[in-house]
């Protein structure tokens, strides 16, 4: 399985991931990366343009282009951007481009976490080779909040308790919210400050948190709320 790292601009941060913007598409003058890189099945990391990583996702299909000419542009953009999600102006910056590479997304999942790759400047891919790259299955996972929690203010990890440090302490970094140190005793989160944060986000019962391990002691969390009758 292939790796990489695909530098975004916003609003397409957003778009990726609330869903809307289902193929990547990178179109360029010369047959760079990702062109003839990518394959279904590879694993690509998503970070802002100056800013931090934010996503991940899975290459569930791959069309790649070369020889593109004006009427090809033009037709792949009536084609497939309505899942490009490409403004005005996008298209006219591609006007001039000779290869195509369109990914379609699949299993996007909220992700800081940052793959070990040297950055260099005006590069908008990277395709990692040599890299300790886990699947988001085995680095993300999810709590669910029963009354006891909400009502006792705490958190167990209950089965996910094996994703953290045995002993010491690791780093929490709630949506929104604090950063936090703790550890784990008797089944539960030693902080009991989540009180303020569930309010925040008007959580109930059934409603989950999510867990993103970002490295060995440091963790995402993010409120997911079950749907409102």
């Amino acid at each position: 399985m292939g790796v990489h790292v695909a530098i975004v601009t916003s609003p397409y941060d957003q778009l990726i991931l609330t869903g809307r913007k289902v193929i990547e598409a990178r179109l360029t003058r010369t047959d760079r990366p990702p062109f003839g890189c990518v394959c279904p099945g590879d694993r690509i990391h998503f970070k802002r343009s100056s800013g931090p990583f934010f996503a991940e996702a899975v290459a569930a299909r791959v069309l790649m282009v070369d020889a593109l000419t004006p009427k090809l542009i033009s037709q792949l953009r009536q084609q497939y951007d309505q899942w490009i999600c490409g403004d005005p102006t996008y298209w006219q910056n591609k006007r001039h481009a000779q290869f195509a590479t369109l990914i379609w997304l699949r299993d996007v999942v909220p992700s800081t976490f940052r793959p070990n790759y040297t950055t260099q400047n005006m590069r908008a891919w990277y395709v990692l080779e040599d890299v300790a790259d886990e699947p988001a299955s085995d680095r993300t996972f999810v709590v669910t909040l029963t009354s006891g929690c909400l009502r006792q203010n705490y958190v167990r990890p209950g089965e996910a308790v094996r994703h953290f440090p045995k002993v010491g302490t690791f780093n929490l970094h709630l949506a929104d919210g604090p950063n936090v140190k703790t550890d784990i005793v008797r089944g539960m989160f030693r902080w009991r400050g989540w009180r303020a944060w569930f309010k925040q986000y008007e959580l109930c019962v059934g409603d989950r948190l999510q867990f993103t391990q970002r490295t060995r002691t440091s963790f995402d969390v993010q409120p997911i709320r079950s749907p409102r009758p």
